[in-house]
C-alpha cells in the first residue's frame, strides 16, 4: 500500500510503499478517506513532538475519516489511533450505524481543530 512515511527526523513525509496493516483481534481494517494535518501530525513528522520516539520510518498522523474495509453496511466508527495517513487496524470504541450521507472530507476536515464532528455525522453514514 501507499503511506506518507517520513523517513528521519525534519524531513518531510513522503508518498511511499508501506507494508500492509493486519487486523488483529478485535480490531477493524479502515481505508483512510480524509485526515487533518494539525501541528501534532507535522511536529510528529519531524521529530519534534513530546510523544515522538525517534524510531522511523514512521507514518504520521492522529485521525482520520476511514472507511470500513470488507463490509458492505456503512458505520461511523469512532477511535483513538495513530499512523493514520494510510491504511489502519483498531479497536472500535464506538461504532454506529449509519443512515444519511455525510462527506468524510466534512469529517476530515474539524478533527483536530479544537470543533466538534457536525452533529448529523453522528447518525449518518460517510459518502465516498
Amino acid at each position: 500500500m501507499k503511506a506518507a512515511v517520513a523517513t528521519r527526523a525534519g524531513a518531510s513525509p513522503r508518498y511511499l510503499d508501506s507494508p500492509e496493516p493486519e487486523a488483529g483481534a478485535g480490531e477493524h481494517l479502515v481505508d483512510l478517506v480524509a485526515a487533518a494535518i494539525h501541528p501534532v501530525v507535522r511536529s510528529k513528522a519531524t521529530g519534534r513532538h513530546y510523544s515522538s520516539t525517534g524510531a522511523y520510518p514512521l507514518v504520521p498522523g492522529v485521525d482520520a475519516a476511514a472507511a470500513r474495509l470488507g463490509d458492505s453496511t456503512p458505520d461511523l466508527v469512532l477511535d483513538f489511533l495513530w499512523g493514520t495517513a494510510a491504511e489502519a487496524a483498531f479497536g472500535a470504541l464506538s461504532k454506529m450505524p449509519g443512515t444519511d450521507a455525510v462527506d468524510y472530507v466534512e469529517i476530515g476536515a474539524v478533527i483536530g481543530e479544537g470543533r466538534p464532528c457536525p452533529p448529523h455525522s453522528y447518525a449518518a453514514a460517510p459518502s465516498a
